[in-house]
């Protein structure tokens, strides 16, 4: 049975990553910081208390891991869409060094991570009002994020799979998975059961190997 360790399994997409992946049979090694948000229980799960920004807690959850899935946030929604400038904590940034020092230390291969349309070389297919709510909101710090921790990763030696979805809702999934490069996607939304399902899936294919596919569904 393969080990994942997961980043971000307190979180709305991150649970329905741990949801799924145990149902594909793997094992799941979770690293959360607060043990009373984590919602799931499973034999093949495994709880690691610590943070994914914390070089030592990584260290002390990957081992017995074969890859890495991040679904984590940068900023909280309320703290994204405030106008009020904050101090950026660079989550993503610091997670994706060290994720990516420990991986090689180890001898990890495979990664999956959560990003966004509009992202790196995606911004000019994200809409207007999206690229407007960046410009005048501390979404601004959330891509700034983002970008970082994409240029680490394909600065990296990792097979890398970097997620892009649109929209993101909480309806039940639709039968068809929309991936697009160079174009925005139609229609814009993704359910984030869909996603989690794109992403645990990519751990064990190559279609999208240093790839950063923009993500709805039809």
């Amino acid at each position: 049975m393969k080990r994942i360790l997961l980043y971000g399994a307190t979180g709305r997409t991150g649970r329905l990553i741990a949801e799924y992946a145990l149902q594909q049979g793997y094992a799941v090694t979770v690293l959360v910081r607060n043990l009373d948000k984590l919602a799931i229980t499973s034999p093949h799960l495994t709880v690691i208390q610590g943070s994914p920004t914390n070089l030592a807690d990584v260290r002390r959850a990957m081992p017995g891991c074969d890859a890495v899935l991040s679904a984590l946030s940068a900023l909280s929604e309320s703290e994204s869409f405030l106008r009020k400038r904050i101090v950026p904590p660079h989550t993503l940034a610091t997670t994706m060094r060290h994720t990516i020092q420990v991986m090689e230390e180890q001898g990890l291969q495979r990664i999956v991570t959560l990003s966004s349309i509009g992202a790196g070389d995606s911004r000019p297919y994200a809409p207007w009002y999206m690229r407007l709510i960046i410009r005048l909101t501390n979404f601004k710090l959330v891509f700034a994020d983002h970008n970082q921790q994409e240029t680490l990763l394909r600065q990296s030696t990792l097979e890398w799979v970097i997620a892009r979805p649109v929209a993101l809702n909480n309806n039940a999934p639709r039968q068809e998975l929309v991936v697009r490069y160079e174009q925005t996607p139609s229609p814009f939304a993704l359910s984030r059961q869909q996603l989690a399902k794109f992403m645990v899936d990519a751990l064990a294919s190559n279609a999208f190997l240093h790839k950063a596919p923009l993500l709805a569904e039809k």
